[in-house]
Formats: structure tokens, sequence, C-alpha cells
């Protein structure tokens, strides 16, 4: 009996020491926290703990939470509780300026208006509406809302909040200026709407003309996109713009896949660009298209085979972040003594190129034949900054009744101005990073399955001097962010197969009912409403299946959790009670021992 009192009083003793010493640390530490995440997934990056700390006014943080939001996506409380420790992260970086109010729409029917008032969309079920957004409001009544949080969009919440911030702290947004060649900029139909929503929510947005003869100096960043034929006088208001220190982002392109798309034929092959950029430091060849194997993209060839098309691939940008191009050219610096230069993309090490005269009217499966890897790195995206040359010797309309409709001449830039140039205009088009879009939440709603977009608005950004570069968060790096995440992912894994068979069906049936309700909605005949029933039937059926799978996957990690929380709770501490009383045990035999033999020498 004696003995098990001893093991009792030990475990206690281990328990106090434990608490004695997080308690030493967390004095001496001053509770500060520790983040040993290779990721820093639980700290502000530094750019986000500056943006807080250096904010010119108050700001108050409206995040809207309703109940029960796994009823509408099993991952939203989840998300939810990791958005609202993000949120803190930022009121702790800056308390005497950042407030954070939690609201719960659905435990007064008021909270659902008021977040109806602040700009959130409801996601909306069979069983209701249920709200997650967030609203910032600055001290002078300027705001910024998240109308609802996506969970896909998870690796770029650090940068969508602290934009919030940046955008509240700004005085004045920056003038970006968009001009496109042969394919709309802007529009229900422009393949760049999701890059110009993104743009246009953090710039001044606006549309210049290809047969500009002036470009306003207080544009802070111009973009062109496709410029495969610049008008004499378009060019020469651009080369003025940047001798007066002016930034420009060209995105050129060998081979446009968005012109083929709207032509219908292959674009014809134009090296204008190819001296126009030499000029200010930059080797672009318009004939070559540069690829790489080993990041490329699977195609279905025309056998019905998937091959790897080596003139589709993912690239890693400056930062790390996965950039996708179709068909790009590729860029080498001249090294002019007067510029400096920084490489913002590249291929893999064991790239290689092919002519584009052997892709045009060339089916794929033959230009993966023709293709040759040359195992060179070949350079997508080049930024130069100096002092640029102009491309003129004079005003081309001076000594004319116009000279003055267009700017003095300048020979040299002055300081400040920079060029950056992506070797792919197809690069700005939503089909190469856009992996869902929404176009009632456009910015916050857009879920990329790359970082061009990113890449494009960290760069002019930059370039405006409003903002450093945002690393993109490795919170998709496929790694569970807690135990319970772990824990459903193992279920998930488990039930997989069996889940992506009903969702389908699921899917398929839901969309058959759709297509009958609007065909058939009014309808009087017999037979189509016993068509509409049977549909609805199916689809019901179809839910619950698929509710009951989802049930399973929760059932399997709640069984794990709760093994998992026995053995910490219980198994282990005995565990360790039993070895720290055995050494115990052999410790005390031990001392007998000698002290036996002690008496025995004497």
């Amino acid at each position: 009996m004696k003995r098990w009192w001893e093991i009792v009083l030990t475990g206690v003793l281990l328990v106090l020491l434990f608490a004695a010493v997080n308690l030493t640390l967390s004095w001496l530490g001053g509770g500060r926290l520790i983040d040993a995440t290779s990721a820093g997934r639980y700290t502000l990056n530094e750019v986000s703990d500056k943006a807080a700390t250096d904010l010119s006014q108050p700001v108050e943080w409206r995040l809207y939470v309703s109940d029960n939001l796994s009823a509408y996506d099993w991952n939203m409380e989840a998300y939810a509780a990791e958005v609202g420790a993000f949120l803190s992260r930022y009121r702790q970086a800056a308390p005497d300026k950042i407030r954070l109010q939690i609201r719960r729409p659905g435990e007064k029917a008021e909270m659902e208006s008021l977040a109806a008032n602040d700009g959130l969309i409801p996601l909306s079920t069979e069983d209701g509406d249920y709200y997650f957004g967030l609203k910032a409001v600055a001290a002078d009544g300027r705001s910024v809302v998240i109308p609802a949080f996506l969970p896909e969009r998870r690796p770029l919440l650090e940068n969508d909040l602290t934009r919030m911030l940046l955008l509240l702290s700004e005085t004045k947004k920056a003038k970006v200026g968009v001009v496109s060649f042969g394919v709309p900029p802007a529009g229900k139909n422009s393949p760049f709407k999701a890059l110009t929503s993104l743009l246009g929510h953090y710039f001044d947005l606006s549309q210049i003309a290809a047969d500009s003869a002036y470009i306003p100096q207080d544009i802070d960043v111009v973009t062109v996109i496709n410029p495969h034929n610049l008008p004499s006088l378009f060019a020469y208001a651009l080369d003025q713009y940047v001798m007066r220190g002016g930034k420009v982002v060209f995105l050129v392109d060998p081979y446009s896949e968005q012109q083929h798309a709207r032509q219908g034929y292959p674009p014809r092959l134009n090296l204008s660009m190819n001296g126009f950029l030499r000029v200010w430091g930059m080797e672009y060849d318009g004939r070559m298209i540069a690829g790489d194997i080993l990041n490329a993209e699977k195609i279905r060839a025309g056998d019905g085979r998937s091959r790897l098309f080596p003139l589709w691939f993912f690239a890693a940008g400056a930062n790390g972040e996965k950039l996708h191009f179709r068909t790009p050219g590729s860029l080498r610096a001249t090294n002019e003594s007067r510029l400096q230069y920084e490489e913002l993309a590249a291929t893999g090490e064991q790239g290689g190129e092919i002519a584009v005269n052997k892709v045009r009217y060339t089916p794929k499966s033959q230009i993966i034949l023709d293709y040759r890897q040359d195992n060179q790195r070949h350079v997508l995206a080049l930024l130069a900054k100096g002092e640029f040359r102009s491309h003129f010797r004079d005003n081309p309309l001076a000594g004319t009744s116009s000279a003055d409709k267009v700017q003095p001449y300048l020979p040299f830039a002055v300081e400040g101005a920079a060029v950056a140039v992506v070797a792919d205009s197809d690069f700005a088009a939503d089909d190469l990073w856009v992996a869902s879009y929404q176009p009632e939440n456009p910015v916050y709603g857009t879920v990329p399955y790359a970082y061009n977009g990113e890449f494009l608005l960290n760069l002019i950004a930059g370039l405006a001097q409003k903002a450093q570069q945002l690393p993109v968060s490795d919170a998709d790096d496929g790694q569970p962010t807690n135990i319970a995440e772990k824990f459903y992912r193992e279920s998930f894994n488990l039930h997989a197969e069996e889940r992506e068979e009903r969702e389908k069906a699921e899917n398929d049936s839901a969309a058959r009912l759709r297509r009958l309700r609007q065909k058939h909605a009014d309808s009087e005949n017999i037979m189509q409403a016993q068509q509409l029933q049977k549909a609805e039937d199916e689809s019901a059926k179809d839910k619950r299946l698929l509710q009951s799978v989802n049930r399973k996957i929760a059932a399997g990690a709640d069984n794990l959790l709760g093994r998992f929380m026995l053995m910490n709770l219980l198994v282990y501490p005995l565990l360790i009670l039993i070895i720290v009383a055995s050494a115990a045990k052999m410790f005390r035999a031990r001392l007998a021992r000698t002290a036996a033999e002690q008496r025995k020498k004497q």
C-alpha cells in the first residue's frame, strides 16, 4: 500500500513540476508565442505585421459567423476558427489600432439584417442561409468587405486580410492603365475578367486606347497585353512615359492562344517586339516557344492517351509561387551597364524550345515529337530598372502643326523608370490560373489553381510603390492544420472512392432536375409532371446517400479523435506512471543492494 502512495505522490509531483516549468517560461517569455512550423503558420509575416502596426487610423474587424456552418460545408467551421485566429493575431500586433468583433447571425434575427447591410453574401442551402464573411471599417468611414470566405482560398487568407488593412491605410489608390491588343481587357466576354476584377479592387483601373498619343504621367503603372504591333504614336507615348520615370508591364507572346481562340486561326508571326525590347535591355525572340517537359501539363492526345505537353507547364516565380504558362517565349538580359535586372520567373534547368512555325496548324501529338529539350534554363519574366534610352531621336511630329499633341522629346529616362516583361500574354488569362469564379464575389470568390493573378498584383503594386510583395502562404501544402483535420482526412481517405461516386451521382441527378424544372416548370402535362417527380425522388435519394457517406466519414473521424484523447488522457499518463514507478523501484532496490554490500564489508 505504501508503494502505491509513493507512485501517486510521484505522479502529482511530476504534474506540479510540469506546471511550474510552464509558468516560469511564460513569465520569462512575457507570454510570447513561438511558431516552430516551417511555414510560419501561426504567426503573421513581416509585411502583415508592419501593415497592422503602421495603420494610419483605427480599424474594426466585423467577423460574421453563423452557427452550424458545417451544415453548409464540413470544412467551414474549422476554417472559421482559423480566420478568427488570424484576425486575433492582427489585433495582438496592434491592440491600440485594431478591434475585433464577432457577430453570430442566427442567434438574433436582426444580426442577419446587419450582415446583409454590411455587404455579406448568404451561403444558401435548402435548410436556410448561412453567413461567413468579414467587413473592415476604418475610423474615417471607409470599409472593405469579404462577402463570403471560401476554404479553397485558404493559401491567400493572410494576403487578403493584409491588403484590406493596406487599402484602409492608403489615402489614394494607385492608378493603373491597361491596354490590350486584339483581346478586350474587360467586360463580360473578356478572358481577363477575373484579373481585371482583382486589379480594379486594389487599384484605380482605367483602359488606355491602343491609338493614344499621350499617356498621363499620373498613371503609376501601364500594363500592355499582347502588343504584337505597336502603333507608332502609341509607341512614342509609351516611350516618353518611361523616359519620365514611368513603369510598364509588358505581356508579350510568340503564340497567343487567346488570340487564336478569338480569330479562329493561329496568329501570324510578328517580330516587332523583338527590336523594341532590345532597346530597353532585353533580348526576346518571337520566333521560338519555350517549354519544360518536367513540369508539363498532361493532355489527352489524338490517340486517346494522356501525355505530357511541354509547351503547357508550371514554373516557380522568384518567390517560389506556382505560375502557369502556355506557349511562352523566353527572355535574356543584354546586361546594359545603365540597367539593373531581376529574374521574376524561369523554367527548370531542363527546358527546351520549338519554333513557332512548327506549332502553327500542327497537332499536339506532332508538337511533342518535334519539341527538343536543350537542358537550358529559359527566363520567362524579367524586370529592368535604371536609365533607359529612347527608341526615338526626336518627336515624330516635330515640325508639324500636331507637334504639341504629344509629349516633348526626352532622350534618356529620369530616375525611377522600370520595365517588366512576361513572355506570355496568355499568362494573364483566367483560364491559366482560375479554378472557380463567383461573379457576385469576384475577388474573394476567385479560387486560383496557380498564382498568376497574385504574381501580377504583387508586381504592379511593387512598381507603384504601394506595398511590399506578399508571399503566398504554404497553407495548401497538403498538410493538416490541426489534429481534428488530420483525423478527418484519414477517415475521408478511407471512404474517398465511395464519396466520389455518390457526389458524382448527386451532381448528375441535381443537374438533371434543374434542367427538367427549367423545361417543364409551368407544364400541366401529366407525363412531364411524373418525369419531374421521378427526377426529384432520384435527386433526394442521391442526396441522402451522399449525406450517409459524409456521416460515416465524420463518425470515423470522431472515433479516431476519441481514441487519441483516451490515449493522451488515460493510457499515456498511466504508462508514464508505471515507468516512473518501475524506475523508482529499481533505484530503491539498487540502493538496498549497495547498502547490504556495505554492511557485509563492515
